[in-house]
């Protein structure tokens, strides 16, 4: 009995193995050559080469690039969107108390100049009105 590793007629990609009678003739697509590297470590994506008469191999680089699961981004939950808009709302407001809040100290600056010139201004009609009662 002997092992036989089959390949696709027109890719020429490995595509399994079965055991035959050491008599039975080897199949068009298959070859006794076991698709592992010089060490027996299995192949990544072998395919035959009919003119080597071997196993050409991906790297194992190249075989993770070309298998890579692609990048699943999950949609967020209602009560996830809910919680950013409320987020959303929040960070506004926060801003808008932000803004008000500097408003009013402005306001506050200059309402207090404006009563320290007035104090001076009622200070200055005082002695003005002492000094020209006498």
């Amino acid at each position: 009995m002997k092992q036989v590793y089959f390949y696709d007629k027109e890719t020429k990609m490995f595509n399994g193995y079965d055991v035959i009678e050491d008599t039975a003739e080897i199949p068009a697509n298959a070859t006794t050559v076991e698709p592992v590297d010089s060490n027996g470590v299995g192949l990544y994506d072998p395919i035959w080469n009919e003119s080597t008469h071997s196993w050409d191999s991906l790297t194992e680089d190249e075989w993770k690039q070309k298998h890579a699961a692609p990048e699943v981004k999950p949609e967020p939950t209602q009560e996830e969107q809910a919680a950013a808009q409320q987020m959303l709302l929040m960070a506004d407001l926060q801003n808008k108390v932000d803004t008000l809040t500097d408003t009013v100290d402005e306001m506050t600056k200059s309402n207090q100049q404006i009563n320290a010139t007035l104090a001076q201004i009622m200070l200055q009609n005082a002695t003005n009105a002492e000094n020209g009662g006498k």
